[in-house]
């Protein structure tokens, strides 16, 4: 109850003044030893065949593509960019891709396996980020807080990196899985930027007690608009990266 108190008298900073938030790295509080080669790629099969289930189903207005379950959401959306290929993936980095999360606060990447040209292949990351959407933290929904282990991939036509979720220091989350993906286009004038999602988080508690969650009309339309928000967002601040301009949430 205190946790919950806590976050619904953070929540106007959040809502109405998150760039006064301060940015303050979390450390990594782990055993990064504890898991093997063979767990950074493990979820890539099931990511794969969520990807075909989405890539089955009609685009919406905006491009994205939902698969609701009862706890679950699969997710996908992209955008191009008129930007040719080998100059975007040069000026951004796939392998951060935590920083470019909407309301990212924090992270913390360490690198565990690198290839022959010393780019890293397996990392593990710890993020946080604001509740998502900001308005949750009135419902006292806190900061989603995970730990994901990335296997990177990399080819002359796309750099890829997969997300697979193994531990929420707060239990914001559930599972927080996918990938996030850049595309040579063509000939390579254009990039496409892709994200998969597979996400089960908790609902917000004061929802929960409401029980808003059985209006299954309501929860959908919910995280539609919540999911737009976030993608669209993320997609900016990929843009203003390869541009130069600061997009990252609060103050140093």
């Amino acid at each position: 109850m205190r946790d919950i108190i806590l976050n619904i008298v953070k929540a106007p900073q959040i809502f109405f003044a998150k760039q006064t938030i301060k940015r303050k790295r979390q450390p990594m509080s782990i055993d990064i030893r504890s898991y093997q080669s063979e767990d950074f790629g493990y979820i890539i099969p099931t990511l794969r065949n969520i990807e075909q289930q989405l890539l089955a189903l009609p685009a919406s207005k905006s491009g994205m593509r939902w698969i609701h379950h009862q706890e679950t959401v699969y997710f996908y959306g992209e955008r191009e960019f008129d930007v040719p290929y080998d100059e975007f993936i040069r000026k951004v980095s796939f392998c951060h891709a935590g920083e470019f999360y909407r309301d990212s606060v924090s992270t913390d990447t360490h690198v565990v396996r690198t290839d022959h040209q010393g780019r890293p292949l397996h990392q593990v990351v710890r993020i946080v980020a604001l509740p998502q959407p900001n308005y949750a933290a009135f419902m006292g929904k806190g900061n989603l807080d995970v730990y994901k282990l990335e296997q990177l991939d990399y080819s002359e036509n796309e750099q890829r990196v997969w997300m697979y979720t193994v531990h929420s220091p707060n239990g914001s989350a559930v599972c927080d899985d996918g990938y996030l993906a850049f595309r040579r286009v063509g000939d390579g004038s254009k990039t496409r930027v892709s994200f998969l999602a597979c996400q089960n988080f908790p609902i917000p508690p004061l929802m929960a007690l409401l029980q808003l969650d059985k209006w299954t009309w309501l929860k959908t339309k919910l995280t539609e608009h919540a999911y737009k928000v976030f993608c669209n967002t993320m997609f900016n601040n990929i843009r203003d990266c390869y541009l130069g301009i600061k997009f990252q949430v609060g103050r140093d």
